[in-house]
């Protein structure tokens, strides 16, 4: 470790962490520094960030201690443009792999049980799906976020408690600032618990109106829980069924939703992004257009399904458009999202991909799910210029 404790911990007062310096060419040097707790029993402390560490090369990821402190430290170059979330692992014990019988996810969320945020970090933490919470680290070069935004929301948020495809399950509909009163375009978002509570969009979406973008109906449906979202998200014909035959209509009759699926979209992250690819692929009638953040376009590996791919080499084109990112630090999903997206094209389909600096996040995704519906929903004057409303 170059700096002192003592400058160590004068800078992490004043910068706060994680310390950013110079690095080679488009890369930077992060030192993410960790103060261990007053009579703390801790032996080993590793870092997990987002597309920058892998579980599966954990003493890659080790802070060491600074002799005579409690200060622990673990220096990298990382991108410039990396923006993630990230903690701590402050173990007694080192980490090591998965027992027989665990799944490499099981064994890995067993392990972030432990996980804690950088307190010298300022910015808000956030955290989803019954995993801890996280720290943001935004790198020099990141991409400004210009569609998410923290604060009390100026719309309606409200939440109902329905029965979706035979479970019952909370589903939370909010009507953003400038909505119209009736045609309402809509927008399904997956994963709803996280849109709506966990790390709130309703004060995102509420820049449709003051960008001149047409103004959707949000509806965020609960998945309940991992079992049930792994079944009914990734390519589930039952799912789909229940959403243009029951969420549909129940939306249509109850909140003032749009017939046309051109103005019907869908979208979600992950499983959520797989789900609304295949929505607005399958039900083009009920669905125009999908915002698929790092779509899970490697499923089905154990072939118990069909995989997207293979539903475009009999597919014909129709109107259903596509906005897809997926992350530069994805190894385990990028190459898929590139072939999707190729093969999209290759089919006729309309496509904006684009992709970001940094990991499987909800850092990026919260940013790019209301971009993503944004540019696909349009201008509201380019729209009422043709004479349509909503």
């Amino acid at each position: 470790m170059e700096l002192s404790a003592q400058a160590l911990a004068e800078r992490l007062r004043t910068e706060g962490g994680p310390l950013i310096d110079p690095g080679p060419p488009g890369r930077v040097t992060a030192t993410f520094v960790w103060r261990a707790p007053e009579d703390s029993t801790v032996s080993h402390v590793y870092l997990d960030a987002n597309g920058i560490t892998d579980r599966r090369t954990p003493e890659r990821n080790a802070l060491q201690q600074v002799p005579g402190t409690d200060l622990w430290a673990i220096v990298l170059e990382i991108p410039e443009r990396w923006r993630g979330g990230y903690g701590f692992l402050p173990l007694d014990a080192p980490i090591t792999g998965p027992v027989d019988g665990q799944t490499e996810w099981q064994w890995w969320r067993g392990i972030l049980a432990a996980l804690v945020t950088d307190p010298a970090n300022p910015r808000a933490v956030f955290g989803s799906t019954g995993l801890p919470k996280r720290s943001e680290a935004v790198m020099p070069a990141a991409s400004e976020q210009l569609w998410w935004h923290v604060g009390p929301p100026r719309g309606t948020l409200t939440e109902e408690i329905r029965s979706l495809a035979g479970v019952q399950r909370s589903i939370w509909l909010y009507e953003p600032p400038g909505i119209a009163d009736v045609d309402r375009p809509v927008l399904v978002v997956f994963d709803g618990r996280v849109a709506a509570v966990e790390i709130p969009h309703p004060a995102g979406f509420d820049r449709f109106e003051e960008r001149g973008y047409r103004v959707p109906l949000v509806v965020m449906i609960d998945s309940v829980s991992p079992d049930l979202r792994s079944e009914e998200l990734p390519c589930s014909a039952s799912f789909l069924d229940a959403l243009t035959g029951d969420l549909l209509p129940y939306l249509r009759e109850r909140w003032s939703a749009t017939a046309d699926p051109a103005s019907v979209l869908v979208g979600g992250s992950s499983y959520g992004g797989l789900a609304a690819t295949y929505a607005a692929l399958c039900a083009p009638d009920s669905f125009g257009g999908a915002v698929s953040l790092s779509g899970s376009f490697w499923w089905p590996r154990d072939g118990t399904g069909r995989s997207v791919q293979s539903r475009l080499d009999d597919l014909t084109a129709h109107g259903s458009r596509f906005w897809m990112a997926a992350g530069t630090l994805e190894p385990r999903l990028i190459d898929e999202n590139r072939e999707v997206r190729d093969l999209l094209r290759a089919a006729g389909f309309d496509v904006e991909y684009r992709e970001f600096c940094g990991g499987h996040d909800y850092a990026h995704w919260r940013e790019l799910l209301i971009e993503g519906a944004a540019t696909l929903l349009g201008q509201a004057r380019a729209v009422s210029s043709v004479g349509k409303s909503g």
